[in-house]
């Protein structure tokens, strides 16, 4: 069986994706816009979802600056189904070439590694709905199902 909790870091040619709980919680509340306490809260679910293979969360950060430029998520995993809940949130001015990074793994990631074949979301940016069709996914009701 798959554990998501061996998925991290990952590592790109610009970025790093690693866990919540991996990051200082000012870049967290900072990203979020979110008081520390609720980030406390907030990574402790993360990690306690994570190590029980139901959930899992990355932050991905600039190499460079470190600045957390993203947050994608995976949650209510089903692998028999091969279903999960997907969630993606990009800050707001991260760089097009940036966007396309994270996107390009995302795909590796939930197609060819983790194998699934529908993603539920209630609110993805338009580029990612827009990657995952072009690459054989179709979308219909905040769903995304592969072809």
């Amino acid at each position: 069986m798959i554990k998501v909790k061996s998925y991290r870091p990952l590592v790109t040619e610009n970025l790093v994706w690693d866990f919540p709980s991996r990051l200082k919680l000012n870049a967290i509340s900072d990203f979020l816009g979110s008081p520390i306490a609720e980030i406390t809260d907030f990574v402790s679910q993360t990690a306690k979802d994570t190590m029980s293979n139901k959930s899992v969360y990355w932050f991905v950060s600039d190499k460079s600056s470190g600045d957390v430029i993203a947050l994608i998520s995976l949650s209510d995993i089903d692998f028999d189904k091969g279903s999960a809940v997907f969630g993606v949130e990009f800050a707001n001015s991260i760089p097009d070439d940036f966007c396309d990074e994270i996107l390009y793994r995302l795909f590796l990631l939930v197609h060819d590694q983790i194998s699934l074949n529908e993603l539920r979301f209630e609110k993805i940016p338009s580029k990612v709905s827009k990657f995952f069709t072009l690459n054989g996914y179709t979308l219909n009701n905040n769903k995304l199902k592969r072809m």
